[in-house]
């Protein structure tokens, strides 16, 4: 059975999700407007670090890695 997350550990994983989404919507600019490719790589890397800083938090790492210890991920 896969161990329930925190709440805090929830909401960290659901802020990964949000990123993620931002992420990938940098490929699609259709609902922004036109930038320069130096602004979007700007924005990658702004929303690549505070994935990172999410995937940080100790108990977000804890979790992911009781999740491969279960052999989950």
């Amino acid at each position: 059975m896969t161990p329930r997350p925190s709440d805090e550990v929830l909401i960290r994983l659901a802020g990964i999700a949000a990123q993620v989404e931002d992420l990938l919507a940098l490929d699609h600019q259709t609902n922004k407007a036109p930038v320069g490719l130096t602004t979007v790589k700007n924005d990658r890397r702004r929303t690549m670090e505070a994935i990172l800083v999410l995937l940080a938090d100790p108990g977000v790492r804890d979790y992911l890695a009781e999740l491969k210890r279960l052999d989950v991920l």
